[in-house]
């Protein structure tokens, strides 16, 4: 059996999504958990890699087992119960024996929250900053990167085997009072890209960073791009399949 799992974590104090052998990451903790209600080992499938310390609003995965689970509000909570409380379940459905969380998805929806002044209610889920920022120029940049492109200049780790070639569907910005929330789509990620996408916007707006979103994709050098957003302020929206 095959089974498709909608869940939310706080990333807060894990090594990302990925699987490590601190066993201080989130898919590990699912698979314990799931493990012990099915009393069977299982390995689950995650949409995507998440950073460390970056959270989930909708983070989907897939899992086979030899049972069938009959009564899905039951399995649910039963879950729940055990996982560690970072971790919730929303919901679970048999799919094809085909389908993969990872390899079915058609686009993934990252965002990322900044609070431009200071708000310790905000600080955990926020990249708080101090800076005066020209919002126009940080639509442009946003607006300019988006299609299909080598996004080389946008990600940390890459190598010559590397593929780092990524249609970005989606890329917005939104500005309300002291709040701007960014909006990334794509059929895949690079390593670090959306905290790099968020802090050259970042750096333009400040005058910072004064190559245009082409002038940086032609370069293929992260050296060139803004500083690194911290992971805190990113979550994984949601995906589509």
């Amino acid at each position: 059996m095959n089974y498709f799992v909608i869940c939310e974590f706080d990333g807060r104090k894990f090594e990302g999504w990925q699987s490590q052998p601190s066993k201080n990451t989130i898919q590990d903790k699912i698979e314990d958990a799931l493990s012990k209600i099915l009393n069977e080992k299982i390995k689950v499938v995650g949409a995507g890699r998440t950073d460390s310390g970056v959270s989930a609003y909708r983070y989907p995965l897939s899992f086979k087992t030899e049972k069938k689970i009959i009564d899905k509000k039951s399995f649910l909570h039963g879950l729940n119960s055990i996982v560690d409380r970072k971790i919730f379940f929303y919901s679970v459905k048999e799919v094809d024996e085909n389908f993969s969380a990872r390899f079915s998805c058609r686009m993934r929806i990252y965002r990322y929250y900044v609070y431009n002044g200071n708000s310790p209610l905000k600080k955990d889920f926020h990249w708080q900053i101090d800076y005066r920022l020209d919002i126009e120029k940080m639509k442009k940049f946003l607006e300019d990167i988006k299609g299909r492109h080598d996004f080389s200049s946008f990600c940390r780790k890459k190598s010559l085997l590397e593929n780092n070639i990524v249609t970005l569907s989606l890329s917005e910005i939104k500005a309300k009072g002291r709040e701007i929330i960014f909006t990334f789509g794509a059929d895949r990620f690079l390593h670090n890209m959306v905290r790099f996408l968020v802090g050259s916007a970042i750096d333009i707006g400040r005058g910072k960073v004064n190559f245009s979103a082409n002038e940086l994709l032609k370069l293929k050098n992260v050296k060139y791009a803004g500083k690194l957003a911290p992971a805190e302020g990113l979550i994984f929206y949601k995906a589509y399949y």
